[in-house]
């Protein structure tokens, strides 16, 4: 679904120059998730797919049922055991088959592989694939003629999202290069400590696993990111294109609150690594920006959320 780009005076205030939000947790599936996997399904069962299989407990696995629901083709999410139930029922009331399996994700997607094999269907990685990517650069498409349309004519002067395994970062990417502002709008991609896979690897100049996540932000909990996507951000790291940017999770949940006192909408924590680049008023990557143009931030939203769990994580870091 298309989704709304708005004006965002607080923040605009904070960092002296007009911030834009992408509001992707307007998407139907609670997440940015949709325009990739929603793309991916949409293809493999166009092109004879008969089944779609996932093998995630969250916002893919969701963004996968809906796919389904709406494509009116059998979906199975393999998740693993720590998938709350609540979410279980959710995929179920989209019509998926729930199959639990293993106590972490890489558990559940080893029997997901093996089960696609035997359906003969389409397996739906969360980050990993090509056609994902595409159907993730139509955000950059949308804002370019979202910005027009409100008489901004000058590219961003950058673009400030989230990162997990890397998909929603080689998506943008890829919209950037598509819409022709590849070589003049930085992507700032921003992990909170502990679920920092990517900056890990970018400071490496290889790619790198963490030994665990510890941070609340579990949907940025990729231990390693895409090889692919490293090799993007390494390839544009030395002429500033993307900017690796970490901060606390206490600094998460902290912008989670705001935006949600600001323009009334919930997001996950790990929308709040985003969120809290402009809110913080601490972030390197924003500073010393050449370009005249407004920042965006890309709010992917996340459908794990609710008041009393974001309330929890207040409580839990002396937020109010």
């Amino acid at each position: 679904m298309r989704t709304p780009l708005i004006v965002s005076k607080p923040m605009s205030a904070l960092l002296g120059r007009d911030v834009y939000l992408k509001l992707d947790a307007m998407q139907p599936s609670g997440s940015f998730k949709l325009r990739g996997i929603g793309y991916t399904c949409q293809k493999a069962i166009a092109e004879g797919a008969n089944a779609l299989v996932s093998s995630s407990g969250g916002n893919a696995g969701l963004a996968t049922a809906y796919a389904g629901q709406r494509l009116r083709a059998p979906t199975t999410v393999v998740v693993p055991e720590t998938t709350p139930e609540f979410i279980r029922e959710r995929l179920r009331s989209l019509g998926a088959q729930v199959i639990v399996h293993g106590s972490q994700w890489s558990e559940a997607h080893a029997h997901a592989v093996a089960l696609n094999d035997d359906v003969g269907g389409k397996l739906v990685h969360p980050y990993e694939d090509v056609d994902t990517w595409t159907g993730h650069a139509t955000v950059v498409h949308e804002i370019k003629s979202d910005l027009a349309a409100m008489g901004v004519s000058t590219p961003p002067a950058a673009i400030v999202t989230c990162v997990g395994g890397g998909g929603l970062l080689a998506g943008i990417l890829q919209g950037l290069a598509e819409v022709g502002w590849g070589e003049t709008c930085p992507v700032v991609a921003a992990e909170t400590i502990g679920a920092d896979s990517l900056a890990t690897s970018v400071d490496a100049g290889e790619l790198r696993t963490l030994p665990g996540i510890d941070s609340v932000a579990k949907s940025l909990g990729a231990a390693s990111p895409s090889p692919h996507v490293l090799a993007m951000a390494l390839e544009r790291k030395g002429n500033g294109l993307v900017r690796t940017w970490r901060t606390e999770d206490a600094a998460a949940i902290d912008a989670c609150m705001r935006l949600a006192d600001d323009h009334r909408v919930l997001v996950e924590p790990a929308c709040g690594a985003a969120l809290s680049a402009v809110y913080g008023g601490t972030c390197e990557a924003l500073r010393g920006l050449t370009g005249d143009g407004p920042v965006v931030v890309e709010v992917c939203g996340g459908a794990i959320i609710d008041r009393k769990t974001l309330a929890g994580y207040a409580a839990q870091f002396g937020l109010e």
